[in-house]
């Protein structure tokens, strides 16, 4: 943020630490975290805890870094708290609740769960952390709720590793998916209210997670992989005792599914032209966001036997080079594609969240190699990222120039409440600067220039 904006900000930035101070202990701590926000939110080219602390006079450096590494406070709470306040600003039944994982990348392997792993902040595999998001989206804004720290297995298995990154010792490894999931199942168990969830094929391609989404009785639009295989007729299950028995050997165990199973591009590629309906999902710069949409009934497999019938959506973009996507919905028949399709438009947001979060609060700048740090810098981030929320609530602005929820020319009613996708709250903007300003650091960019000086 520049400075003339933060100094308009410094009365309601010096009050908006005050609700969370007892949650940070003592006075020197209370004063360090804001400090930290403060400094989060200045920007600069570099926000590690000296140039704060140089740019605040925020007393010693290495107290302020003891504060971020090794501070004797939680995290958790600070983020409990984070998401009561965000909820009663947010809440809306009709809500998303996105999953999306993020990289950070580091040079060396002493930083807590680092190692040569994909990215899709690089787009490719290189040396760096991997953390799994989840942000809450409704027609009153979109805001990070929750995130977890990636442990790969070599890590988890690891006790010297773990010794000197400070692992707790109940952290077992979990997938990225598993993760996302205990994410989704707290928000559940905390009350947060939403119907949707929504993430990429990482997700949607794992039958845990579809599982738990709908065991938790939320309704789901998830990308899945174009070789995704399904039936597109009701399959019939031979229970064991009414197989045919061999001739020879042991009589059948398990069931057998009747019915042939095919890749969901086969399935699209075999739709007729008159399946295909215009779907506007979002206002973009140029106009409304047009998409071609088809959805046919399918079943999925799930441990060997098929599951539930669900709604295969399939997207395909307009032009000559038409790109496809697919996805899974269980929403019930009554639900109309619109909305789906809508539900879906809104994984922007979290896309958006995740860059302001690096661009605007320095999500990505901590120099702490440990469990705790990790853990504190990106609780203090999201903590910085709330207040821009919060703010830009208050204020108003414009919409967002993205693959946002859909304007008054969008085609098609939704079902229920059926908000999310309708119009944009005017007072929700834009949190990620579409276009940088002369001399300012594209998130991306500052993150290369990181990379060799980020975790030693």
């Amino acid at each position: 943020m520049d400075e003339q904006p933060l100094r308009r900000l410094k009365p309601e930035l010096d009050r908006f630490p005050d609700r969370y101070a007892p949650l940070f202990g003592r006075d020197e701590n209370q004063a360090h975290a804001r400090r930290f926000v403060q400094g989060l939110l200045r920007g600069g080219e570099r926000r590690n805890t000296e140039n704060i602390a140089e740019a605040l006079a925020g007393g010693p450096v290495r107290s302020l870094q003891a504060f971020v590494a090794t501070g004797a406070w939680d995290d958790g709470g600070l983020l409990a708290q984070l998401r009561r306040d965000l909820r009663a600003v947010l809440a809306d039944e009709d809500a998303v609740w996105n999953s999306d994982e993020t990289g950070f990348p580091k040079t060396g392997d002493k930083s807590v769960g680092v190692k040569r792993q994909y990215s899709g902040t690089l787009g490719r595999t290189d040396n760096c952390q991997v953390a799994v998001f989840a942000n809450y989206c409704s027609v009153k804004g979109h805001a990070f709720m929750d995130r977890r720290l990636f442990l790969p297995g070599e890590w988890a298995a690891d006790a010297s590793r773990r010794q000197a990154a400070g692992v707790p010792a109940d952290v077992v490894f979990r997938t990225k998916p598993a993760l996302a999931l205990e994410m989704l199942a707290r928000a559940v168990a905390d009350g947060v209210p939403f119907r949707w969830v929504g993430g990429d094929s990482a997700y949607g391609d794992n039958p845990t997670f579809v599982r738990g989404a709908r065991a938790l009785g939320k309704w789901y639009v998830l990308d899945i992989s174009c070789d995704t295989l399904v039936w597109t007729a009701p399959p019939r299950v031979l229970a064991a005792a009414d197989r045919p028995r061999p001739r020879r050997g042991r009589p059948p165990t398990k069931p057998r599914v009747v019915g042939e199973r095919r890749r969901v591009d086969e399935v699209a590629a075999a739709l007729p032209a008159t399946a295909w309906r215009r779907v506007v999902v979002g206002e973009g710069s140029q106009g409304p966001r047009l998409y071609e949409y088809a959805e046919v009934a399918v079943w999925f497999c799930e441990d060997e036997l098929p599951g539930p019938p669900e709604r295969l959506l399939v997207r395909r973009s307009l032009g000559q080079s038409a790109e496809l996507k697919y996805h899974r919905a269980n929403a019930p028949a009554a639900v109309p594609l619109e909305k789906l399709a809508q539900v879906r438009g809104t994984r922007w947001t979290i896309a958006e969240d995740i860059q302001s979060g690096k661009g605007e609060c320095g999500l990505d700048e901590y120099e702490t190699r440990g469990w705790v740090g990790w853990h504190h810098h990106t609780a203090l981030s999201m903590l910085a990222l709330a207040f821009l929320v919060l703010q830009k609530q208050r204020w108003g602005g414009k919409r967002a120039a993205d693959d946002g929820p859909r304007g008054p020319r969008a085609a098609g009613p939704s079902a229920g409440s059926a908000r999310v996708g309708h119009r944009r709250d005017p007072a929700v903007v834009e949190l990620a600067p579409r276009a940088q300003p002369p001399g300012r650091r594209k998130p991306s960019q500052a993150a290369a220039r990181r990379t060799a000086a980020a975790a030693r």
